[in-house]
């Protein structure tokens, strides 16, 4: 939804701005803490959806902590009006982040650790398409900002 809106705002008024805040909020923010929460408080039902099941869940708290991190870090700076260059850093660190678990799932489907459909394209295509979706964004905002290096 929020990437949605962001590409009504964005192709309606012709600004990277108010889209960028859009998906700061809705794709870092929101889903940072939804994270946490399923990686934390839900870390077993998450670990069997992604088929890494363990007697350990400090991979899960890891990864939930660093979700969480990001979230609040979206946060205060809606909340405090940091600005595009930190939003921008914001997005683009969380769009990386995500990028990862992409290669990380794709490499699990090549070496058949998973080897379904719904993992593929759950976990690597929608997954990167969303990443894609949010750098779109990223790279308006510096473009229109004329932040180096494409200014």
């Amino acid at each position: 939804m929020g990437i949605a809106l962001a590409y009504y705002l964005y192709f309606t008024w012709s600004d990277a701005r108010p889209a960028l805040e859009v998906i700061l909020v809705t794709c870092v923010a929101f889903n940072g803490l939804i994270s946490f929460v399923s990686h934390v408080i839900f870390h077993k039902a998450d670990a069997s959806r992604l088929g890494l099941e363990s007697t350990s869940p400090g991979y899960q708290f890891e990864v939930g902590f660093a979700n969480l991190a990001m979230g609040l870090s979206a946060l205060a700076a809606i909340l405090f009006q940091w600005g595009i260059p930190a939003y921008i850093v914001l997005v683009l660190c969380y769009s990386l982040y995500i990028m990862q678990a992409v290669v990380f799932h794709f490499w699990r489907f090549v070496k058949r650790e998973r080897s379904d459909a719904g993992y593929l394209w759950g976990s690597v295509i929608f997954t990167a398409i969303y990443v894609a979706n949010m750098l779109f964004f990223v790279l308006a905002a510096i473009t229109q900002e004329r932040l180096a290096p494409l200014s």
